[in-house]
């Protein structure tokens, strides 16, 4: 197998993990902290697990979507990938304050789950299409 297939699907794999660990994040750790007050000083995450999460999510797309692209020729799963990284920019501003609106956590976790669902869409959608291209 040559370098350059590889790399892609690496890059697609990277990309689905961070979309799910983003969504989990999202979704779980708010839910977990309602229940369980006590555990929430622990279970906190540092400040910069936004940026830190987006930084990796848009080189492992840029990878994912140019490889994709290449074997497939198709511009669905890189315009998903740029809705969801816009999304999860979104989100980052108004985890940030960035952005004028009247409950910035609850947008920053509909920013963001959006976001991580159409970029692992757009992950799972350019793995498909690269493995139908190989046939």
């Amino acid at each position: 197998m040559c370098l350059s297939v590889s790399r892609p699907r690496a890059a697609d794999l990277l990309g689905i993990t961070l979309s799910l660990t983003c969504l989990v994040h999202c979704l779980a750790l708010p839910l977990a902290i309602l229940l369980a007050p006590a555990l929430s000083r622990w279970i906190a995450l540092p400040e910069g697990v936004h940026a830190l999460i987006l930084l990796l999510a848009l080189p492992a797309a840029a990878v994912a979507m140019a490889g994709g692209w290449r074997r497939h020729r198709r511009v669905a799963p890189g315009a998903w990938a740029a809705a969801g990284l816009a999304l999860l920019a979104l989100g980052l501003a108004a985890h940030e304050g960035w952005l004028a609106v009247d409950d910035a956590e609850a947008a920053d976790r509909l920013l963001t789950s959006l976001g991580a669902l159409a970029l692992a869409s757009a992950h799972l959608a350019n793995w498909r299409l690269r493995h139908r291209a190989r046939r």
